[in-house]
């Protein structure tokens, strides 16, 4: 099913939306678009419907699916243990294109997690995945809507038709705007790892957490990791 937005923020399309968060709720899968790019949306809480995804995108179950989230308030609720480096980064940043890696608790699907039960998950600016994940419990699913390993896809028609013939309804608001992956950050104590450079630049981050830590205690590594 293909549901074509006439506005990018879908404030006016409840009618429109309605159909996909029916779909998430139950278990099923979405195309959305974020600021970023077009992902593949469902209900992290749900093994069967995360664990489509990897088959989907024939995607290793070694690399966790990133999350979205409705706020930082919502999020805060399902964190085990809050660094005082991710608060900051959290005021800094959010919402924006910057994903975090934290400690979580509750019931996530074990396949947005990683080896240590953490979870990756960013506050957008508003756009359709934000907006969808407010209609659907506050959370869903955020990887891009490629085969592992392509370019993610800026437009539906960049979405490869293997993968629109295999998810449930696609969203389609337009061109994403930003076009430029999160940036993807661990946090861990009074350290902090960039595990991906994205939108987000690192000396936007370093000037950020200069107010409020000393960066002389401060580790900063690039690695590859969530996208």
């Amino acid at each position: 099913m293909l549901i074509t937005l006439r506005k990018r923020w879908p404030g006016e399309t409840d009618v429109q939306i309605q159909r996909a968060v029916e779909i998430i709720m139950s278990g099923g899968t979405a195309i959305v678009g974020t600021e970023t790019f077009y992902a593949i949306a469902a209900n992290p809480f749900l093994d069967q419907a995360v664990q489509r995804i990897f088959s989907i995108k024939k995607r290793s179950f070694g690399s966790p699916l990133p999350l979205i989230a409705t706020s930082q308030e919502i999020i805060i609720s399902k964190i085990d243990h809050m660094p005082k480096l991710a608060g900051t980064l959290m005021k800094a940043f959010w919402p924006g294109s910057l994903t975090i890696i934290l400690e979580a608790k509750g019931n996530f699907s074990k396949y947005v997690r990683n080896a240590f039960g953490q979870i990756g998950v960013r506050v957008p600016p508003e756009c359709p995945a934000r907006y969808l994940s407010a209609k659907a419990g506050g959370w869903i699913t955020a990887t891009s809507a490629n085969l592992s390993g392509d370019p993610p896809p800026k437009t539906v028609t960049e979405i490869p038709s293997e993968i629109m013939e295999l998810v449930d309804v696609v969203i389609d608001s337009g061109p994403c705007p930003v076009g430029l992956p999160s940036t993807v950050i661990e946090v861990k104590g009074s350290s902090w790892n960039i595990l991906r450079l994205g939108a987000i630049c690192e000396e936007a981050i370093f000037n950020a957490l200069e107010q409020t830590a000393n960066l002389n205690n401060l580790d900063r590594n690039d690695q590859s990791s969530i996208k």
